[in-house]
């Protein structure tokens, strides 16, 4: 059964188990593609701030970016994010690393056991003194100002060591301050003060340390001369070292920390939460058993066997005394034509302290979405949780997306780690099933992880094979391919098949290296799957021993379309705005790379379905009215009429 929240790989760290190897990231995906955004909508980056914000200053992490909101943080260094952070305290938290804000390795590091300073994570300037209501006063040391937060070292990431750390400084002399003679003014350089650090540690000592996923620091601010002033600040870093080997191929990320809650007030005590709050904690759970997403046919050819009998849902109560909440769930798909709702009893909440990661419930999951003829759907999951005290407007909610499209998947599109095999000739295979025999296998979808200079370019053998007893059996499609990126964010590459491989039942797909360079296929450790995982470095079948999911998907079912999942000559994503859109009014850019002269006429516009049906052809235009096509997914497809150049993205349109 797929669980999204398991314990053991985090546990015991990244390590090598035989023959398999798990690595960090060289370039977080993520990050690339907002820089690439942001590019293209001609957004700046956040910069120095010169107006102070006043208290309370708080920040959960939980707004939506990927970078720390400009609001508060003066960097964006660090990386907002759901992926790395296990059992945080609510939805979300902040992951410093040895990746930049360009969403690469620090130039600057040096694979070995030295270390250096990497992320940072800096706060605006923080008025401290001066209380401006009911009545203006300066702040004294009876205010009792505190700042807290909660720190996790790994996460689902990789493990600081023990040289490695995450410091905490105040700023007791800005930039501001300076020294003026007679002739001339000169500016004094900040002066910071270390107040807090950790050492670097596994999850698991951690844990049997602190009992808890992630551990709360409460800090006094007392001295009124050093803090108590216009530009009080503070920061947060941590010292990395690379890990080093000697193949460029395994190299990679490493030492996560992870940051949440971060509160700063007055009038506070080193006992006291951060918020009266009931929230969500993870990510809203697929409803299927093993699955992501699959293929729609499959599905409806056995629903009742496909959905799970229940959900883990995890809700966090950030008060000191119990609550109680209602807590549901509804489902329904884009055109509103099917929709599902469950209410459950009223749930007694204690707060969070009672617990090591929060109050975790399994509601049942007593529907099964519609059997249809299509080839694919999509439903909107939303989660509710709502504080039943008169009056009170405490609660969260949460939405997901259940997808069938017309391949398989166990992943959630995006790696946290890389995944490969030691040894020229290693195998690599993942299970599938299919609920309805025999079909048709199109393609391969892949996500490579970039290495160390791109060394896991290599050519490798894309493969598929029969079942044997549970395991791989004999090899009935095997070719010569090549490892390609996809620097798009959740985009992978397809291998499509020249000789479509009819298939029954249980099948594998996988790849047969032929160099003894780590091909890092792109490891997602929000899920886990190594149950469907199997390698043979030695001749024998074993199963994985390493948590997660690849990003390996087969593509199954109808030929796909001419022009649809091809690699034209020159290829990238739109950016499309809203999406979801509701309005009818979306905003296509031209990307940067579209060498177009600004000439719009020179690009036409193409709607398809989901299932390769063209549905509509314009000339271009960056204010487009799609308010004519129902709810649903599309793809769009910016086309130069002379160049060639074409750029995809997709669109959900909600009514």
């Amino acid at each position: 059964m797929r669980v999204i929240y398991f314990i053991f790989l985090f546990l015991t760290g990244f390590s090598a188990f035989s023959q398999e190897i798990v690595t960090g990231l060289q370039y977080n995906p993520v990050i690339i593609e907002k820089v690439r955004e942001m590019r293209l909508q001609k957004a700046q980056p956040s910069g120095e701030d010169t107006i102070p914000v006043g208290l309370p200053f708080f920040d959960d992490f939980s707004s939506g970016g990927i970078f720390p909101s400009t609001l508060r943080w003066i960097d964006r260094y660090t990386y907002v994010n759901t992926d790395f952070p296990l059992y945080p305290i609510d939805y979300g938290a902040v992951t410093l690393d040895a990746i930049n804000d360009s969403g690469s390795i620090y130039s600057n590091g040096v694979p070995g056991p030295q270390t250096f300073i990497a992320d940072r994570l800096t706060s605006r300037y923080i008025r401290l003194d001066s209380l401006f209501t009911p009545t203006p006063r300066a702040y004294h040391p009876s205010d009792s100002i505190y700042l807290s937060f909660y720190y996790q070292p790994q996460g689902r990431g990789r493990p600081p060591s023990t040289s490695d750390s995450l410091v905490l400084q105040f700023l007791i002399k800005s930039v501001y301050d300076s020294l003026t003679t007679i002739d001339t003014t000169i500016h004094l350089p900040e002066i910071w003060w270390n107040v807090w650090a950790s050492p670097g540690m596994s999850l698991d000592t951690f844990y049997i340390h602190n009992n808890t996923y992630f551990k709360r620091v409460v800090i006094p601010l007392t001295d009124s001369a050093l803090y108590f002033k216009k530009h009080f600040r503070f920061r947060f870093y941590n010292y990395v070292s690379l890990t080093s080997n000697g193949q460029p191929s395994w190299q990679s990320n490493c030492d996560e920390w992870n940051i949440d809650d971060v509160y700063l007030n007055y009038g506070r005590s080193m006992g006291d939460t951060v918020h009266k709050e009931i929230r969500f904690v993870e990510r809203p759970p697929s409803m299927l058993k093993n699955y992501t997403s699959m293929p729609y046919p499959q599905y409806s050819n056995d629903p009742s066997n496909e959905i799970v009998d229940t959900i883990p849902v995890i809700l966090t109560n950030r008060d000191t005394t119990s609550h109680n909440a209602s807590y549901s769930y509804y489902v329904t798909n884009p055109g509103g034509s099917f929709s599902k709702t469950y209410n459950s009893d009223t749930l007694n909440i204690l707060p969070y302290y009672h617990y090591s990661f929060g109050y975790l419930m399994h509601p049942p999951v007593s529907l099964t979405f519609p059997i249809g003829s299509a080839d694919s759907n999509l439903f909107m999951m939303k989660h509710i949780v709502r504080d039943l005290a008169p009056g009170s407007t405490d609660g969260d909610t949460i939405i997901g997306y259940q997808k069938f499209y017309n391949y398989y998947a166990y992943d959630d599109g995006t790696p946290e780690a890389g995944y490969g095999l030691k040894g020229t000739g290693a195998l690599m295979a993942y299970q599938f099933k299919l609920n309805k025999s025999p079909d048709t296998l199109r393609a391969i979808r892949i996500y490579f992880n970039h290495t160390l200079g791109h060394n896991n370019q290599q050519y490798f053998y894309l493969t598929v094979w029969d079942d044997n007893n549970g395991k791989p059996g004999d090899t009935v499609y095997s070719r010569l391919a090549y490892v390609n990126y996809t620097d798009s964010l959740n985009e992978f590459y397809t291998y499509h098949l020249e000789n479509p491989v009819r298939i029954s039942g249980t099948f594998y797909i996988g790849t047969e290296q032929t160099t003894d360079d780590n091909l890092n296929i792109g490891l997602d450790l929000y899920d886990n799957s190594e149950e469907f995982m199997f390698y043979n470095a030695t001749g024998t079948w074993l199963k994985s021993t390493q948590g997660g999911t690849l990003l390996m998907r087969p593509v199954i079912g109808k030929p796909i379309p001419v022009g649809i999942g091809q690699i034209p000559i020159k290829k990238g994503s739109l950016a499309i705005y809203p999406n979801p859109c509701k309005s009818g009014l979306v905003h296509i850019i031209l990307p940067e790379n579209s060498n177009s002269e600004n000439n719009e006429i020179t690009w036409k516009i193409t709607i398809y379905d989901l299932t390769g049906r063209k549905l509509k052809v314009f000339p271009y235009a960056e204010t487009t009215d799609i308010s004519g096509l129902p709810g649903g997914i599309y793809l769009l497809e910016l086309q130069h009429t002379t160049n060639h150049q074409c750029f995809t993205g997709k669109l959900v349109v909600l009514h």
